[in-house]
């Protein structure tokens, strides 16, 4: 009996793989039909830069299509396909040089799928796609549009006095594919209604978005501004609107109260010593004259930026931290020696494919409090045992933790690059916009950088002289900022990381 049900079931088997070979065979050997159709999506097909996407192109009724012809192209260059199936295979020639390596067939030939799958998207493959089906008897096209999502710069923000007690907050932001939101928002989250927001296009078509609003300030509001495309794509930048100038006027009053304060004061202490003898009134003017002088020497120490105190370079020096080098972040013709404290110049580790900026960041990232770090930028001891005594060129400061190191975004503020540079015959300089030239001596060998993250500033001293050298300030950003170094190009002299004190 069990033997049997066995049999029984190897025959059931056996038969429903017959009837499905049967059944393919079949339908491969289907004809062509006279005339067909091509199916595509209606919409756009979106995708991002750099990545895969398909195509998707269809025929109707489904049939085996390796006999026809299918030619990929776009819509204003039908003579240079960016793919050609004919005979059989696909065509080495002719077909667009942009896209060889990079296209391919994926959707079964032998299914009645023509979709075109197309790899490392870039800019230029935005656009119109013609699909075309062919045989001796009849023929076939349809349109498929690729859409892409590029997310551009982080904002930057500016303040301008804008009159009548008001500030006029400007942000801007380039580099987005297709058209941004721009939107303002107050410290409680609350959306601003604003319709002054300006689109501009470059000579690739992506798009530069600038708005600008009148806002009334307090000392505790700050305004956002989000630029999105969706909510998981956008960019936010903050700031504390408050009116230019306003730290001038409140010095004015001050000083104009402690004059009056000053002179009634005089005028009591002249009628107390019209009672006393002559010596005892020489003697309270010359102590009148000291307090005097006391005042006004007290008054010169004031910090010159909100928060830091130039003058005491001693207490900046105090936020000292152990800083070292992220090696893996470094370029390639950068060597990063001596445990992550030295970064030299090597030309002949440098690799064609590399086209990053020659520096490298440091493994600490900082977002809050107040931060020092010291580098040496000229030793003499090592230009001496190399016969050398020149540095050609470095930089020194802090980037933004997500910021682009392609060595054709310029190294700004606005792309996240805050930096004290020097080039032999060019000097000092800081990376403004237009570059800022800094006074100081060529023989400058350490360079002090203090980052004040809850003051949004970075200030540069001569650790030589002890002197400051120059301040960022409003580096607002909702990202990290993390130390940078550059030993500069073509001269082997290095830049080092000094040791906590």
């Amino acid at each position: 009996m069990e033997t049997n049900r066995r049999i029984t079931r190897s025959g059931v088997c056996l038969r429903v793989l017959l009837l499905a070979a049967f059944t393919v065979t079949i339908t491969a050997q289907k004809p062509a039909p006279e005339v067909f159709t091509l199916t595509v999506p209606n919409g756009p097909i979106l995708t991002r830069l750099n990545a895969s996407v398909t195509l998707p192109c269809e025929l109707s009724p489904l049939f085996n299509v390796e006999p026809l012809e299918v030619r990929w192209y776009r819509s204003e260059n039908s003579n240079s396909p960016a793919l050609l199936y004919k005979d059989h295979k696909i065509q080495e020639a002719p077909v667009d040089p942009r896209y060889r390596g990079r296209v391919s067939l994926t959707g079964g030939l032998e299914r009645g799928n023509v979709s075109l799958t197309l790899e490392r998207v870039t800019l230029e493959d935005r656009g119109e796609y013609v699909c075309h089906v062919s045989n001796e008897r009849w023929y076939e096209k349809a349109n498929v549009y690729l859409s892409m999502n590029v997310t551009g710069s982080a904002p930057v923000l500016s303040v301008a006095s804008g009159g009548g007690g008001q500030v006029n907050v400007t942000c801007s932001s380039e580099g987005w594919s297709p058209q941004p939101k721009l939107t303002w928002r107050n410290k409680e989250g609350t959306e601003i209604k604003n319709e002054q927001v300006l689109f501009t296009s470059d000579s690739q078509g992506l798009l530069s978005v600038s708005s600008w609003l009148l806002y009334s300030p307090s000392d505790s509001d700050w305004l956002s501004c989000t630029i999105s495309l969706s909510e998981e794509e956008k960019r936010e930048s903050r700031v504390l609107p408050h009116k230019p100038g306003a730290w001038k006027e409140a010095f004015i009053v001050t000083l104009v109260l402690s004059l009056l304060l000053l002179c009634a004061l005089s005028t009591v202490v002249c009628i107390l010593l019209k009672h006393r003898d002559q010596i005892k009134l020489e003697q309270s003017k010359s102590e009148t004259k000291k307090l005097f002088k006391v005042t006004e020497n007290s008054q010169e120490k004031q910090p010159v930026k909100d928060g830091i105190n130039l003058q005491d370079w001693r207490q900046v020096k105090g936020f000292q931290e152990n800083i070292t080098m992220n090696e893996k972040t470094a370029h390639s013709a950068i060597r990063v020696t001596q445990e992550g404290k030295t970064a030299q110049y090597i030309n002949e580790n440098m690799k064609s494919s590399d086209r990053r900026h020659p520096h490298v960041l440091a493994n600490q990232s900082f977002e809050s409090e107040q931060h020092y770090w010291e580098v040496k930028v000229r030793d003499e001891t090592f230009a001496k045992a190399v016969g050398d005594c020149r540095k050609l060129s470095w930089y020194v400061g802090v980037a933004r933790d997500n910021a682009d190191r392609t060595s054709t975004v310029p190294v700004t503020a606005h792309y996240g690059f805050w930096i004290l540079s020097y080039e032999e015959g060019k000097g000092f300089h800081v990376n403004t916009d237009p570059l800022t030239s800094e006074p100081v001596r060529e023989d400058l060998s350490v360079v002090g950088v203090f980052l004040d993250c809850d003051k949004h500033s970075l200030s540069f001293y001569n650790v030589d002289t002890e002197s400051h050298i120059y301040t960022f300030c409003n580096l607002v950003t909702s990202y990290s900022f993390c130390p940078v170094f550059s030993p500069g190009q073509h001269d082997l002299h290095p830049i080092t990381i000094l040791n906590e004190n």
